[in-house]
Parts: C-alpha cells; structure tokens; sequence
C-alpha cells in the first residue's frame, strides 16, 4: 500500500494578536511516519499576555521532530514517547523555567500530540491529550477515532471542588497544572512537559488498513471539522485553494468553535 499525505496548519483566528500557531506536525522523509503537536500556553502575566509566547511553539516542534528522529531508528512508540518527553524537559532547562516554578506566571513549555507509522497493512499509533487520529473508510463511513482525553478529566476535576467557580483564575490555574496534569494517581491528563509521570497518560493501538482508507492525525483545533462531510471530501481531494475558503467560512460562521488553530496530516491509502 502506498499512502498519499495532505497537510495543513492555520493560526488562530481569535488571539491572533496575543500568541503565535502552536501546533506542529511532521513527516518522515524516509518512511511513512507522522507527528501532530499542540503546544499548550500556560504562563501568563496578570494582565493576560504570554510570558513566553513562542515557548508552547517549540515544545510541540520538539516532540514532532524528537518522535520521528527516534521512529526513525527503532519502531517503538512508547520509548519514542519518553524520547521527546526528555527533549521537552532540557528545553525547560534551558529557561530556567524548573527554577523559576509557580504554575501561574511560570510554568512548563508543553504540549500533547499524537504519532504513528505505517508498516506493511498496518498503523500503529499513540497519543497524549487532545491531539487524535480519524480512520474513514472509501465510503467515508468512520472506522475508528481516537478519544479526547483532556475534556473529560477536566470536567471531573472541577467537579470535585463545590466551589470551583469562587476560586481566582490564578487558584484554578495552579491547582489543574500541580495537582490535575499529569497527576501519577492516573485521575487526571497528559502532558508532555519532562514528568516522568506523563507515562501514565499514553495510549496506544494499532488498526488494519484497507484501500481507500483516509487517515487524519490532527490537533483538537480540527476536531469538530471532521464531522463536517464536505470537508473530508477536500481533503481526499488534496485541493488547497477549496480547504482555505472552507476553513475561513467555518471560522466566520463561528468564531469560537472553528477559529483556534487547527492542524492536521491526512493520509489516503492507495493501492
């Protein structure tokens, strides 16, 4: 099988003024190997500007490039998964940012994404977060996707405070980012930040492939786009000009739903 690859990246069309595209994806230039990565801004001054705005950036470029460096070389997701957790925790180093800690103002350059390869008629795949993978038949019928990790947990969390909404952003903000993210107990969500226990948020799995199947590894900025059938048709199609108008009209017709930043690398499978 020969798989056919259609990328793409926009920006966010609601804080496009506060912070750069966070997202990142990559491919393998030697062998059908993916990397999508959403960087997460979390260190914010009181007045609501990034402390380090290109911070989340780099962290999700880090991953994308560490997962295939390694995927490269050795076909095992989860060492490759601690390979650029550990990339991730040197560029924090870098910063300072274990030094400087407060959860709030600063905190870890991170980001969650999702990864696979190809091999004989085969994916395999692992994610962390909100970053996922979609499987759409030649009817593009859905085969399989992949769940949001994030939304879920965090709902639980807050719930589990009587009086979440009577905390000040700065509390709220320091209790999902110590005690919420990454938390070993498994009761809360992954992120790749350079804890070791972001382990025990990766999953894994591998499906069978067939003609015609349309693979979509993307960040959650994407995720409501595909439900939208006129969309999986462009990117079956490859046509950028069409995925530009469509994307742009989404984001007009709801700002809040469609306008953040988006990414995504389609594969087809061809024969």
């Amino acid at each position: 099988m020969k798989p056919k690859y259609f990328t793409a990246s926009y920006g966010d069309f609601i804080k496009f003024d506060k912070k750069p595209n966070e997202d990142f994806y990559l491919l393998s230039k030697k062998f059908s190997i993916f990397a999508v990565a959403d960087g997460v801004t979390q260190s914010h001054y009181s007045n609501g500007d990034c402390v380090f705005p290109e911070g989340a950036k780099e962290a999700a470029e880090i991953f994308c490039r560490a997962k295939v460096e390694y995927l490269e070389e050795n076909l095992d997701l989860k060492s490759a998964f601690n390979f650029a957790n550990e990339k991730i925790k040197e560029l924090n180093e870098k910063y300072g940012i274990d030094k400087k800690m407060d959860y709030v103002i600063y905190d870890w350059f991170d980001a969650v994404g999702a990864a696979g390869f190809i091999l004989e008629n085969k994916l395999f795949y692992g994610y962390v977060g909100d970053c996922g993978l979609i499987i759409f038949d030649s009817n593009n019928k859905k085969k399989f996707q992949t769940k949001d990790a994030v939304a879920p947990a965090v709902k639980k969390f807050r719930e589990t405070y009587k009086n979440w909404k009577k905390f000040s952003k700065n509390q709220r903000t320091e209790l999902m980012h110590k005690d919420f993210r990454n938390n070993p107990n498994k009761k809360g969500y992954g992120s790749f930040t350079g804890e070791k226990s972001v382990e025990n948020y990766y999953k894994f799995g591998a499906k069978d492939l067939a003609k015609d199947d349309l693979i979509v590894f993307y960040t959650d900025g994407t995720a409501k786009l595909l439900k939208d059938k006129n969309f999986i048709e462009i990117l079956r199609k490859k046509n950028k000009k069409n995925l530009d108008k469509f994307i742009l009209k989404k984001a007009e017709e709801n700002e809040q739903a469609y306008g953040c930043d988006r990414t995504f690398i389609a594969v087809k499978i061809e024969a």
